[in-house]
């Protein structure tokens, strides 16, 4: 293929990250290549080594926009939400909402195995630490001045297991009592772990 140069550098970034999501929703995270990616956009694989240091270096930027969609739809549903337990059960609604309704992006953020000396950009760890920024909102009113290093860690238990029922749900394994969906196995996780932690001795 030759050379061609129709592209400014930061559209040939935006083209490359945007053409390996739509492999990602169309095929899963382990078909995103560099030669996959330089088909769909017209470019030789060679131009997108001139651009990122590696292909983990696009799928990091794939899952940071990703998780910092998921942050903002999580963040929407808690707009007209005051109530302290009703705002960490919208939240647990709509994370286990957004996986369903965008599972290969949503599992290309877990599934994504990078090379062994790759090591997350720091717009990827932005992102993350955007997302356990609403749990924490969600969960300070549960805890006192000077337990944030608690709250944060029953932000990441009570995340595990919001996770967890979504992967299974996602991946068709989950096998939830009739009448019940996925959001509403959350719903009760959420509420009795809320429960334990407004039980919990001073």
């Amino acid at each position: 293929m030759g050379r061609r140069s129709d592209h400014s550098r930061e559209e040939l970034v935006t083209l490359a990250v945007e053409a390996a999501r739509a492999i990602m929703v169309e095929e899963g995270v382990a078909q995103v290549s560099a030669r996959a990616i330089a088909k769909r956009i017209g470019y030789s694989p060679g131009t997108l080594y001139n651009l990122f240091e590696n292909i983990d270096a696009i799928v990091y930027q794939v899952n940071a926009g990703t998780l910092r969609e998921l942050a903002a739809f999580a963040m929407a549903a808690l707009a007209d939400k005051t109530d302290s337990l009703e705002r960490a059960v919208a939240l647990g609604r709509a994370y286990v909402d957004y996986a369903a309704e965008h599972p290969q992006p949503w599992l290309a953020v877990f599934d994504f195995r990078p090379a062994p000396d790759s090591k997350p950009p720091p717009l990827f760890e932005e992102a993350v630490a955007l997302l356990f920024a609403v749990v924490a909102d969600c969960l300070t009113p549960y805890f006192a001045a000077g337990e944030e290093r608690l709250r944060d860690a029953a932000g990441r238990a009570l995340w595990s297991g919001v996770h967890g029922i979504s992967l299974l749900h996602v991946t068709e394994r989950l096998n939830q009592p009739e009448g019940m969906t996925a959001a509403d196995m959350g719903e009760l996780l959420i509420r009795n772990f809320l429960r334990g932690l407004k039980a919990k001795p001073d």
